[in-house]
């Protein structure tokens, strides 16, 4: 077997906090919804709303020069001080008279008050969103491309470099990536007779069956409910298995949520319960939350989850930060280590829609300031591990060169190897994206629906996959985004003609485990 040697294991010291991230594709989002609180609110009634938010780090605006942005990173005092501090430096940095405040916005919070903020016409100059989001304002005049400053950089990451893409322009800057990673207890592999960590999917699941039958913990947890994080493992596994869940082609979308390919993934993660028995009890009710503390407890062998589960067993000391071993994706039927990627752009407000009135070149001066390399020093140790880079020259910053945290190196060094060596769902097949997207990641539960069903309520995997596919094509449809109509379908996916990489798993042979197959 090509399993990692766990031999030395991994050392450290617990520390204090580095980072966290509340990313938001883990946050509902509804581009109808959104309309709708806008449309409702007056702009009086919208302005008194964000009154109380405006100098959130006790500043007021003084009049000329006043620049407002709007960040997410309110979740980990150290990460939250290190950012307010690197753009209080914009003020030196920046040839025009500046005043700059950073108001920090919770995801939970944010959606209301972009709506609050456009229709009352006192938006900050720049806010961090994901791209989904600057697309879907972008189409809608409300932010502004910023093609002229990502095309001054050629070294992007696969999947950023067109994260933003829409209607021949770039909307959004990406800022960082949060990847989703493997995590081993190496205590409980030992105990279960193995000496190092799974490399592929069929190492995992052999491992995690070993675990099961020869210890009293569970062999492999991960979310399972409808919840988002359910829906970005469930994505990861079907890139893996050589899959999408949109295509764009001859200038119209396609959905390929009901393909051959996505019901392989979903009879693949439903087999964790339904055929191998490595999965935990009640899994269908587990959210990431909940995976998360059964692996912290000691009593899981393997976990995919994202980055915060690390930074916490470091924060707080947990005994098990000391047997874990963070790691790539084991390798799926296709050959790649492929993870799901999360994360947040940078985007410029239209002046139309600004409290602050200031030149249009210094939202964008501004964006190029905080993603500079040299800027990101002043903040990225702190965003450990969870921020990581966009493009090739970012991997030159520590803590990647040099580790001035407590997280451990083997941790860091595979959070950035996985970091370009990840996908996004409705952009990575399409390269590229679309008004419509962060109303259907929000509807969808980010693509969980069917597999929470099929764990939890013993729904038949290919009529949820069709009425989940039929339910997203509605949803395009009905949007203003497109003009035109995607067809519903009535017909079932089937696994008669796979990849040729997927036979092994569907019928069991060359040693590979079987997934669960309820149509045999």
């Amino acid at each position: 077997m090509s399993q990692r040697d766990m031999s030395g294991g991994n050392t450290h010291d617990t520390a204090e906090p580095s980072a966290s991230t509340d990313e938001p594709d883990a946050e509902e989002y509804s581009r109808r919804g959104f309309m709708e609180t806008a449309g409702a609110m007056g702009a009086a009634g919208a302005t008194a709303g964000l009154a109380g938010c405006v100098g959130g780090d006790d500043t007021e605006g003084t009049g000329e020069g006043d620049f407002l942005w709007w960040t997410m990173r309110g979740y980990i005092q150290e990460e939250e001080q290190a950012l307010r501090d690197t753009a209080a430096e914009f003020e030196n940095w920046s040839d025009e008279e500046v005043n700059l405040t950073t108001e920090v916005i919770t995801w939970d919070q944010v959606f209301e008050s972009w709506a609050s903020a456009i229709q009352g016409q006192n938006t900050p100059n720049v806010s961090e969103m994901a791209n989904e989001h600057a697309v879907d304002y972008g189409s809608r005049g409300v932010v502004r491309p910023n093609t002229e400053l990502f095309n001054e950089y050629d070294d992007w990451y696969d999947t950023p470099s067109y994260w933003g893409n829409y209607d021949g322009e770039v909307w959004g800057f990406p800022w960082f990536v949060e990847v989703r990673n493997f995590y081993a207890n190496t205590d409980i592999l030992e105990d279960a007779g193995h000496d190092s960590v799974p490399e592929t999917w069929e190492e995992m699941v052999d491992t995690a069956t070993d675990v099961e039958s020869e210890t009293d913990k569970t062999g492999f947890v991960s979310a399972g409910s409808q919840s988002t994080g359910t829906g970005q493992v469930l994505y990861g596994a079907a890139v893996q298995a050589g899959g999408e869940f949109y295509n764009y082609e001859d200038d119209q979308w396609t959905v390929e949520l009901d393909s051959p390919t996505s019901l392989f993934a979903h009879l693949w993660m439903a087999s964790m319960q339904e055929e191998w028995e490595i999965g935990p009890g009640g899994w269908a009710g587990m959210d990431g939350t909940d995976a998360e503390q059964l692996y912290r407890e000691g009593e899981a062998a393997f976990m995919i989850n994202s980055g915060d589960a690390a930074n916490s067993m470091i924060d707080e000391g947990d005994a098990v930060a000391d047997s874990t071993s963070l790691e790539l994706i084991p390798e799926g039927p296709m050959g790649t280590n492929t993870a799901f990627m999360g994360g947040s752009c940078l985007s410029a407000f239209e002046s139309d829609f600004t409290q602050h009135n200031v030149e249009d070149g210094l939202s964008m001066s501004f964006i190029e300031y905080m993603t500079n390399p040299d800027t990101m020093e002043g903040y990225y140790p702190d965003a450990t591990p969870n921020f990581l880079p966009v493009r090739e020259a970012q991997e030159e910053l520590p803590p990647f060169t040099e580790n001035p945290t407590d997280i451990p190196d083997e941790w860091i060094q595979n959070r950035l190897d996985q970091a370009s060596d990840s996908a996004r769902y409705g952009i990575t097949g399409p390269q590229r994206n679309a008004p419509f997207l962060g109303d259907l990641e929000g509807t969808t539960d980010a693509y969980s629906v069917a597999i929470s069903g099929i764990l939890g309520a013993n729904h038949d995997p290919k009529e949820a996959l069709v009425d989940l596919a039929n339910d997203v094509r509605s949803t395009i449809s009905d949007s203003d985004a497109v003009d035109y109509e995607l067809e519903q379908s009535d017909e079932q996916p089937s696994l008669d003609d796979p990849p040729d990489e997927l036979q092994d798993w569907i019928d069991g042979s060359n040693g590979t485990p079987q997934i669960w197959n309820p149509y045999e």
